[in-house]
């Protein structure tokens, strides 16, 4: 029997004890003598820096000399007379200018190319080191598209500005030690920081057109796939399905074509053929052309346009018979709907998501995602969503028919029992393979109509058991269940799942879901997947979502016990920082947390070595934003394709590319507004 509680316990406790300690009164933070000195000195600097920058027509740079300058006085004046930790009060005063500097230079890298000279480029420092390491150069546009974080939080990366376009191809070109792939795919994601969002599909359809159209081929059966939650599970589902499909003897299958996102370790993994994603000597390959469509055409696409582009022509060259899209963010303007004359849409759900973006309400975000149902082709809409909104909508657009799951395979909707509660629980998977059995059988109708009009057709369509095997399939960190061993040194490694009930392996679950929607299903499968398990979890959010929400349904997971809560936060701009998850919930406070290690390695590890020493089958789950995935995985032991810190450093891992930003909640005036503007028709 253990006579004391396990090292990770008790310095659990001892943070716990340290945050609830009462500051001692002289603990405010306040003007030191030197301060009252500083201060206008730093008022006075700032002035001059922002004239400089304004005489100039370019923006300050917080990276520069002067920017480090004014948050090495202004971090001189400002500091604690009577810490109660040194380490921790040091933590959260350089945190918070840290955060505001990398903010701002966020803001400056994304202009960076449209305020310089060309006749006279400025060779901007290096960003300021601070207590917390920056983990990369970070520069993402509104929706989070663009470049992030590395992967990996163990080492600090700093990187110069690129001062234009061209200068910045040649420096990453001639890189040595590197491969083309690495060097192509690292210029793909520096490709926003020349070229601002625009508004509308002209750049795809210019693209797409200089690529001779690769999808508008009639030979290849495109199904087109939005929604808020699942949509993922659904293109996943079908794709096997088809690719399961045959004559019986295996000699004559099809190829099949999925284009996805997010990528969870590796950028290959968001196009594939027959489940294989493309291979770095296809993307050395096919890249190249695509960028000189763009050069030889003038087309300023921005990054998920040329990833688009890139799959688009990689399924045409590659044979394909059938094409499942996953739209990035929306419908209506996201790159993939270029495509013209899709077999089938479908739409999944609809739910609150990116408000600011699609619109504040149901309705406009229905109507966003209804924008890839096109004329004469029909339309499948999953159970949550407004059907009379998307009923209108595709009234309005001329859909060749609106159908949902009952009206084509006239069941009703699946549901598991809480083994627990008795209460009736939504299995969202079943549902998913529902919606993907209910495209399968339309477009079996479909296919079948047109053979009858006399077009030809070489896609072959799986039989019930093929589309029951296919549709059984889940994507990655979609409730992805695996087992985990530690060796003597506490390294972990993967095992199999019977090792579990030997007592010798932690049962782990990685589920991105990461808002209060698909959080509140996980809660539900978790309880009635491991009912009588305790749990405890790993989690950490994007600052887009309802952090409160969020943090209520990890909290009713692990019976309100605070002490079974990890919270991360990933290198990526759009993740929530730790003070902002704990204000939002502040019951969150006592869970498992360091402000001087943020990473997700760190809790993940110690969230397995608990796991391990309670003795009892315990559940590591680690879920939340997508941007967690990468690092979580690989310190979990995962071995697995992953791009190079080389990459890594500018594309930041599990960065879910959605479609451009699109302006606020209402997308026509924003869209009428920037063609005003430019003088350009949209």
């Amino acid at each position: 029997m253990r006579t004391e509680p396990p090292l990770e316990v008790r310095r659990h406790r001892r943070r716990r004890d340290r945050r609830a300690t009462p500051s001692p009164p002289g603990a405010r933070r306040r003007l030191s003598p030197v301060g009252l000195l500083l201060l206008p000195l730093a008022s006075f600097a700032l002035a001059l820096a922002f004239f400089a920058a304004a005489a100039s027509g370019a923006r300050m740079n917080p990276a520069s000399a002067g920017g480090r300058g004014v948050a090495f006085v202004l971090s001189s004046a400002f500091r604690r007379t009577a810490p109660r930790s040194g380490r921790r009060s040091r933590s959260r005063s350089s945190s918070i200018l840290l955060l505001a500097s990398s903010s701002s230079s966020r803001r400056y890298h994304r202009s960076s190319s449209a305020v310089r000279s060309d006749s006279s480029p400025a060779a901007p420092s290096p960003p300021a080191a601070a207590a917390r390491p920056l983990r990369g150069v970070v520069v993402a546009n509104e929706t989070g598209e663009g470049v992030g974080g590395t992967s990996s939080s163990a080492t600090p990366l700093t990187l110069p500005l690129p001062t234009d376009e061209a200068s910045s191809i040649a420096e990453i070109m001639s890189t040595p030690n590197k491969s083309l792939y690495e060097r192509l795919v690292r210029r793909l994601y520096m490709t926003n920081l020349f070229h601002p969002v625009k508004m509308g599909l002209q750049n795809i359809e210019d693209l797409h057109r200089a690529l001779k159209s690769p999808l508008d081929d009639p030979s290849i059966t495109v199904i087109h796939i939005a929604g808020t939650n699942g949509k993922g599970s659904v293109a996943l589902k079908t794709a096997r399905s088809l690719e399961l499909a045959g004559d019986g003897t295996r000699t004559r299958t099809n190829r099949v074509g999925l284009f996805a996102s997010p990528h969870v370790s590796s950028f290959r993994e968001r196009m594939s053929i027959d489940g294989i994603p493309i291979t770095e000597s296809e993307v050395e390959d096919l890249l190249p052309r695509v960028f000189e469509a763009c050069e030889t055409r003038d087309i300023p696409a921005t990054y998920f346009e040329v990833t688009t582009a890139l799959a688009f022509l990689y399924f045409k060259e590659g044979g394909c018979d059938a094409v499942v899209l996953e739209t990035g963010l929306g419908g209506r303007l996201d790159a993939t709907n270029v495509v013209s004359r899709p077999e089938l849409c479908v739409i999944t759900s609809i739910g609150l998501e990116h408000t600011r973006i699609l619109g504040e309400t149901i309705p406009e975000i229905a109507r966003e995602k209804g924008g890839i149902i096109k004329a004469g082709r029909p339309v499948l809409v999953g159970p949550h969503c407004p059907h009379d909104v998307l009923r209108e909508c595709a009234e309005e657009r001329g859909a060749g028919g609106y159908h949902t799951c009952e009206d084509v395979l006239g069941t009703p909707e699946p549901v598991a029992a809480d083994a627990e509660g008795g209460a009736e629980v939504v299995d969202y998977d079943l549902e998913n393979a529902r919606i993907a059995t209910a495209a399968l059988e339309l477009l079996r109708k479909q296919t079948g109509a047109e053979r009858e009009d006399g077009a030809e057709s070489d896609l072959i369509l799986p039989s019930p058991e093929q589309i029951r095997l296919g549709t059984s399939q889940r994507p990655s960190c979609r409730f992805e269940q695996v087992a985990v061993r530690l060796d003597e040194g506490g390294e972990p490694s993967l095992v199999k799942r019977d090792d579990v009930d030997d007592g010798a392996a932690i049962t782990v679950v990685l589920d991105v879901a990461h808002n209060p929607d698909a959080m509140r299903y996980l809660v539900s499968k978790l309880e009635a997947t491991y009912p009588s398990w305790p749990k405890r979890i790993v989690a950490g959010f994007s600052s887009d979502k309802d952090l409160r929400k969020c943090g209520d349904a990890l909290l009713s997971v692990v019976g309100d016990d605070p002490s079974r809560l990890h919270l991360v936060e990933a290198a990526h701009p759009r993740a929530a920082r730790l003070e902002d998850i704990l204000d939002a919930c502040p019951a969150l406070r006592e869970s498992n947390f360091e402000e001087s290690d943020r990473s997700i390695t760190a809790q993940v590890r110690s969230g397995l070595r608990m796991a391990a020493a309670e003795g009892e089958s315990e559940v590591l789950v680690v879920c939340g934003s997508v941007f967690l995935m990468a690092e979580a995985r690989e310190a979990l032991g995962y071995d697995e394709p992953r791009d190079s810190e080389y990459i890594a450093e500018v594309a930041g891992c599990n960065l879910r590319h959605g479609q451009e930003n699109f302006g606020n909640s209402d997308p026509e005036k924003k869209l009428s507004d920037a063609a005003a503007a430019d003088g350009t028709r949209t």
